[in-house]
């Protein structure tokens, strides 16, 4: 079974390869859950990172890491690590 430190980083290779350095920076770990997904058991690991094309967001708090954030889940199968779906998280209003 893969770990959720390993599932953690192949989530974020995965956003780093296709969003990009710019769209992943200052990427942080928000969550995981254990859950099953089309009968396989999976790691669902939530990542932040800021959002540059939020006006909000000055080019000096996004290079600190601070900044408006954007949320993405990942789905890592746990036997193999592999990561299967990246989607936009919505955040529920507090």
């Amino acid at each position: 079974m893969v770990s959720i430190a390993k599932a953690t980083e192949n989530a974020i290779k995965f956003a780093r390869d296709a969003l990009g350095p710019v769209r992943t920076a200052a990427v942080r770990l928000e969550e995981v859950a254990s859950t099953e997904v089309n009968g396989k058991d999976t790691w669902v690991i939530t990542l932040s990172m800021i959002n540059p094309d939020d006006p909000l967001n000055s080019p000096i708090g996004a290079a600190l890491g601070r900044g408006r954030r954007e949320y993405k889940s990942f789905t890592v199968l746990k036997d193999s690590g592999e990561v299967t779906s990246m989607k936009i998280r919505e955040l529920a209003d507090a």
